[in-house]
């Protein structure tokens, strides 16, 4: 694959820098940010279409395009389908949690808002810490994910990389906060889109369209992996789909970014930027998989999959394809890594700072804090990111989800019925969470199978505590919580 100069990389890194920095300072003097909940929660009114593209651009990540394609390549034809199902379907259910969330906590501003209140100081660490530590790992997976293309196809480092790109969405998500990565996310969303859905088609083109891509992979895959080309094969389906489905399937739920949005959005907007966001983010992840199908049609051989994506442009189309593909990849990143970051700082300054280290805490301190924690944060994922260097983006999304089930049910149960309680909530996610890490650890049983036993065991923890021990809790309570 052709290495190109690293002047090109820092030139497409430093004028989609400067377009990102110039939207947010235009949104910053236009929504007058003075305190901490504006940072956070923009203006609790913002139009519906925005946020939906901004829940497409957020989802819209490495793992989107590199991922996605990395799983076809790896299952064939069954992977065309098992990346992109799960999350439109994470979103539509989300989408009915958030009307609920919205009417019973107008003034909330994080997932800890609502957990502190309905299953107390307990309840909210382990929901504050699940969803710290899963939205960590999703930002760092941006870093990797970038640094690791960039270093590939351009003479630049990795970890110089990694170092530039969360500085610009730290340093463009700091200057007007969530409104902030509402602007930028719009615009990156439309340019990997048009980026994404021209490079595709013209792959096709060049092989000679759709059937003679498939009959190329029909003749290299018959004798030694035939299994390929079946759609809808077992192995594919435990070992990809129901993991994907099982970790990725209830993410929004447990998503700081998601439940920002729900706070941010206007009320009459609600169902519809959740379902419209992920739905409409489904198309390109399904593009994508396309992708890693040519890869095994064109006969590649890679010792790491996840570049099975920069491959197939760098080997069917001439060398400005291959940088526009770098620029759709690096504006997916900033999108996602800014929500993401964003998601953390607001966790940290709302349901840490304020709740624990200074309940008086002015707008003006709570600001500070806000942007503070924001540039710690990013440091620590940057520093875990250098040192773990390459990994496979499709198998780190797979493992990383694996806690991502454990609160789904005590949130859902806890949001309509008054019995749920605080102790049975606390102990099912902790019981869940530690045995799927032991299902993980030891591998003795196979992914999906532990991922539905976290889900299920969680479910049946808190109904069966709650009926022994049950809360008569009064939703009302909720309503009154000030911002």
């Amino acid at each position: 694959m052709t290495v190109f100069p690293a002047s090109w990389a820092w030139g497409i890194i430093i004028i989609s820098a400067v377009l990102m920095f110039g939207s947010s300072w235009w949104i910053y003097k236009r929504s007058k940010i003075k305190d901490a909940e504006t940072f956070m929660v923009a203006s609790r009114g913002v139009r519906w279409g925005l946020i939906a593209a901004s829940i497409a651009a957020t989802e819209l990540w490495a793992g989107s395009l590199l991922g996605a394609a990395e799983g076809s390549y790896i299952w064939g034809l069954s992977g065309l389908w098992m990346y992109w199902l799960p999350t439109p379907i994470a979103f539509t259910v989300f989408a009915f949690i958030a009307i609920r969330v919205r009417k019973l906590l107008p003034e909330g501003v994080t997932i800890g808002s609502f957990a502190k209140m309905r299953f107390g100081t307990a309840g909210h660490i382990v929901f504050s810490l699940i969803a710290l530590w899963i939205m960590a790992l999703f930002t760092m997976l941006q870093i990797i994910g970038g640094a690791a293309f960039f270093s590939g196809i351009f003479e630049i480092s990795y970890t110089t990389t990694a170092i530039v790109l969360a500085a610009v969405f730290l340093g463009f998500y700091l200057i007007a906060g969530l409104w902030s990565s509402l602007i930028t996310s719009f615009i990156q969303y439309f340019v990997v889109v048009l980026i994404l859905l021209g490079l595709v088609p013209i792959v096709f083109y060049q092989l000679g369209g759709p059937g003679a891509v498939y009959d190329m992979a029909l003749t290299n895959l018959s004798n030694s992996e035939p299994e390929k080309m079946e759609l809808f094969r077992w192995d594919a389906i435990a070992g990809y789909f129901l993991v994907q489905f099982f970790s990725f399937g209830a993410i929004a739920t447990l998503s700081n970014y998601a439940w920002q949005r729900a706070f941010a959005v206007e009320k009459s907007g609600v169902k519809k930027a959740f379902i419209w966001g992920g739905w409409s983010w489904a198309p390109l992840a399904m593009v994508s998989s396309l992708v890693g199908f040519i890869g095994l049609a064109i006969g590649l051989s890679l010792d790491y999959s996840t570049d099975v994506f920069p491959q197939v442009i760098a080997n069917v189309l001439s060398t400005p394809f291959a940088i526009f593909l770098a620029v759709a990849i690096l504006f997916a990143i900033y999108s996602t890594g800014a929500s993401y970051l964003g998601g953390m700082s607001s966790l940290v300054t709302s349901d840490i700072y304020e709740q624990y280290i200074n309940k008086n805490a002015t707008k003006e301190q709570s600001l500070r804090f806000v942007r503070l924690s924001s540039i710690v944060i990013a440091i620590i994922v940057l520093i875990a990111t250098i040192l773990l260097q390459k990994v496979s983006l499709l198998a780190a999304t797979l493992t990383v989800g694996g806690f991502v089930g454990a609160p789904f049910f005590p949130i859902v149960l806890g949001l309509w019925w008054k019995k749920t309680s605080s102790v049975a909530v606390v102990t099912a996610i902790t019981v869940s969470v530690a045995l799927v890490s032991f299902f993980l650890l030891t591998g003795i049983i196979p992914q999906w199978i532990a991922y539905l036993t976290c889900i299920l065991l969680s479910l049946v923890l808190t109904v069966v505590i709650s009926l022994i021990k049950p809360d008569n809790y009064d939703f009302e309570k909720l309503e009154s919580v000030k911002a």
